[in-house]
């Protein structure tokens, strides 16, 4: 009972020990990992309010504006005039397997690092004409980081809602990542 007991008192100090140092780490981290849970769209706009807070925002009225939403055909003669920027919201490895011609990705679950990566091209005009796609009709990803964009002062953006399942549906041109 006494070595049983002993064992229990070691289990839990090292367990208190390790819980302390791994919340101490946290805390030192560039994002440290959150301690409650947040949904999806509550993590993207920390994303977003982390990179506003980095810089200011400002953003001319854009030359050509974009209806809010496109059709097949007209996300198809966007792509084929590369009239601006296609952004794939799905996740990097959805994209590298396959996606629209000239898309970069900026996927919603890491859109800061996303962000920081397409910065240049992104921020060279903020009233470019822009438009993101993602899986399909039903997915949200595409509506979330067309919200984020729009709260970092992109004012030309379009979602293509049929997504890359609806592209792919109609025998649409492909890329793969190389």
């Amino acid at each position: 009972m006494k070595i049983l007991r002993s064992d229990l008192m070691l289990i839990w100090l090292v367990a208190t020990t390790a819980l302390c140092v791994g919340l101490l780490i946290n805390q030192f981290r560039d994002t440290p990992l959150p301690l409650v849970y947040r949904d999806k769209a509550e993590r993207l706009q920390d994303s977003v309010q982390r990179i506003v807070s980095k810089e200011s925002a400002s953003a001319p009225a854009p030359i050509v504006q974009l209806p809010e939403k496109l059709t097949l055909e007209e996300f198809s003669s966007y792509v084929e005039n590369k009239r601006g920027l296609v952004l794939d919201t799905r996740p990097e490895i959805f994209h590298r397997l396959g996606h629209v011609p000239g898309a970069l990705s900026l996927p919603r679950d890491d859109f800061e690092t996303g962000y920081a990566a397409l910065k240049g091209k992104l921020e060279a005009d903020r009233s470019q004409a822009i438009v993101i796609y993602c899986s399909n009709a039903s997915c949200e990803d595409s509506g979330l980081v067309k919200k984020s964009l729009d709260a970092l002062g992109f004012s030309n953006v379009a979602l293509y809602e049929g997504g890359w399942s609806d592209w792919t549906n109609a025998k649409k041109p492909e890329e793969t990542a190389q």
